[in-house]
């Protein structure tokens, strides 16, 4: 009886482990701004974190952010008014995001040149593919990342 009840957990826990591990996707959003979003709802989503600095070309969006961690959000825009991409830019001085809060680094596509570090993710989902992309000049903190459509 034991031995069956032991197998039995061991069975259940492996099975979690692999799902948990398996279900932890890449986000397809930053801070409440997501892939696909309208423009209406991503402004009013952002109106929410902070105040809109810059518009251009009616396209891109620089949002000064009111986060201890994100200084800004660069958002741009499809031709259908659709989020495109987002960026985060890290506060100077403010509490550091390592590159694993955003994303497992061992799955990542790595890039050391002069300094700079850039990590990329590849993602293929059932709402289209995209990437995210980590950049800094330290070795385990970044500087930015976005999230875009491919």
């Amino acid at each position: 009886m034991n031995r069956t009840l032991n197998l039995c957990l061991i069975v259940l826990l492996s099975v979690g482990i692999s799902v948990s591990a398996a279900s932890r996707e890449l986000p397809a959003e930053i801070m409440g701004i997501s892939l696909g979003m309208g423009r209406a709802d991503a402004r009013a989503r952002l109106q929410s974190l902070g105040t809109l600095e810059r518009e251009t070309r009616k396209r891109q969006e620089v949002w000064a952010i009111k986060d201890a961690r994100i200084s800004h959000l660069l958002v741009g825009y499809d031709p259908d008014m659709r989020v495109r991409y987002v960026t985060a830019l890290a506060r100077t001085g403010g509490p550091r995001i390592r590159y694993d809060e955003v994303a497992e680094v061992k799955d990542a596509e790595r890039v050391q040149n002069q300094g700079n570090y850039k990590l990329t993710w590849q993602v293929a989902a059932r709402s289209g593919n995209y990437v995210l992309i980590a950049h800094g000049h330290d070795a385990q903190y970044l500087e930015s990342y976005s999230i875009k459509k491919q």
